[in-house]
């Protein structure tokens, strides 16, 4: 089934069937960022010793 939006392709809704199979044998999201160079320690103590208080007001 083809989703317009203001008459042009948008979207494309298949089955999870269909979905999981064009999926099949791909790496998902998580695989690519595990995958990743790895952290040196200069990064890693950065990360680790950043002001953990929200640099704005949450409020709107």
């Amino acid at each position: 089934m083809i989703v317009p939006l203001r008459g042009e392709r948008a979207a494309v809704v298949i089955s999870a069937e269909d979905y999981d199979a064009l999926r099949a044998g791909r790496p998902t999201l998580v695989d690519d960022l595990l995958a990743g160079p790895e952290w040196d320690d200069e990064l890693a103590d950065a990360a680790m010793t950043r002001a953990k208080i929200p640099s704005r007001s949450p409020a709107l």
